[in-house]
């Protein structure tokens, strides 16, 4: 069967492809792709050439191949030295275009064989010198714009550093050591300003702890216990109820030495029964004291929350989400709710809560001893 050589030019701007059955070898080329402004030559057996992109493709049909003044016999030799050239035609087609133009008109001249060969070197020579060129002037350009901007990410990293909060605190291995203040006050510090709204402490002002913080630690009569990372565990306790452990302790030493009248000793210790008892009736008297202080202040003389009630932590969550309860408390006692502050069903701040469980969805709050008094508190306990 005859054969004849074509040249392609894709003329389009899109890749196309194409097949043909090659004539040295009879071999088929299926789906052979053609990019943009590319040229190949193909040497195919006739009428074996089709392409679905007629339209961008530009076909130049050079003739028999060989020419007829050519013996076919050393049509095969130079074949497969063109093979090579063919591999070489994608680098070069992008930027020499018209190199591969003169090398069809020059087919018909057995000179054609040293010029794709000639054309091959020249090309690489140039392209290796572009290439270091592009690199080396794009990459200084780039890196120290990369590096402004890196330099500048530690300069804004200190900015919104968080601002701790410090807490002077006595510390003990056990709830009744620290309540009881037997040792010396230190600082523990927390990311939240309210001592029972914090859920970890640190022994320094930034950065993680540095110390085994396991114990037990009271700011203002509110005491929670942590674990060595400083990470709060179980509830905020107020120390009301473990005040009047080291003076019961001292009520047997005087027992014995009143041994004549043991009757005495049950007469002492209801004595020191309502004297707990007072206490509460004592700071319900304090608790006044922001009312009449309140009052000739323009703004407010109570706080107002929004909490859910129930006789379990559950349920007082619960209820915050369907049916939450209007509560007031003590201006005294600060934004909160908090360990130790009071809560009252009315405005005048004259009706105290019921004992029971409160919740603002987050945190919950323990009322007991009857006076509307918060004792625990749980700031993730929902």
């Amino acid at each position: 069967m005859a054969c004849s050589k074509y040249i392609l030019t894709n003329t389009g701007s899109s890749i196309v492809n194409f097949s043909y059955q090659r004539c040295d070898d009879a071999m088929w080329e299926y789906q052979v792709e053609l990019n943009p402004n590319q040229t190949k030559n193909i040497w195919l057996l006739n009428t074996t050439y089709s392409s679905a992109f007629s339209n961008s493709i530009v076909l130049v049909d050079l003739g028999v191949f060989p020419p007829v003044a050519l013996s076919p016999t050393p049509t095969i030799n130079i074949t497969p030295t063109n093979t090579p050239t063919i591999s070489v035609t994608p680098s070069i087609t992008a930027s020499q275009t018209q190199t591969q133009t003169q090398t069809a008109s020059q087919t018909q001249t057995q000179t054609q064989t040293p010029t794709p060969s000639i054309t091959a070197s020249q090309t690489q020579t140039q392209t290796p010198t572009n290439t270091p060129t592009n690199t080396a002037t794009q990459t200084p350009t780039n890196t120290p714009s990369n590096t402004a901007t890196n330099t500048q990410t530690p300069t804004n990293t200190p900015t919104p550093t968080q601002v701790r909060f410090a807490f002077t605190i006595y510390s003990g291995t056990t709830s009744n050591e620290a309540c009881g203040q037997y040792n010396p006050t230190s600082t523990i510090y927390g990311d939240k300003a309210i001592f029972d709204e914090n859920t970890i402490f640190y022994n320094v002002l930034s950065g993680p702890t540095t110390v085994d913080m396991t114990g037990y630690y009271n700011n203002s009569q509110t005491t929670i216990q942590l674990n060595s990372a400083g990470v709060t565990l179980g509830l905020f306790d107020l120390c009301v109820t473990l005040t009047p452990t080291p003076t019961q302790t001292k009520t047997p030493t005087n027992t014995p030495s009143n041994t004549a009248t043991n009757t005495q000793t049950p007469t002492n210790t209801p004595s020191n029964t309502p004297t707990n008892t007072q206490t509460p009736s004592n700071t319900a008297t304090n608790t006044q004291t922001p009312t009449n202080t309140a009052t000739p202040t323009p703004t407010f003389g109570y706080y107002t929350y929004s909490l859910g009630t129930g006789s379990t932590a559950n349920l007082a969550c619960a209820d915050f989400s369907s049916a939450p309860n209007t509560i007031y408390g003590t201006v005294s006692g600060g934004i909160g709710p908090n360990v130790g502050e009071y809560l009252y069903f009315n405005t005048s701040l004259t009706t105290p809560v019921q004992n029971g469980y409160y919740s603002n969805g987050t945190a919950y709050y323990v009322v007991t001893g009857g006076l509307g008094q918060i004792t625990s508190s749980d700031p993730n306990g929902c």
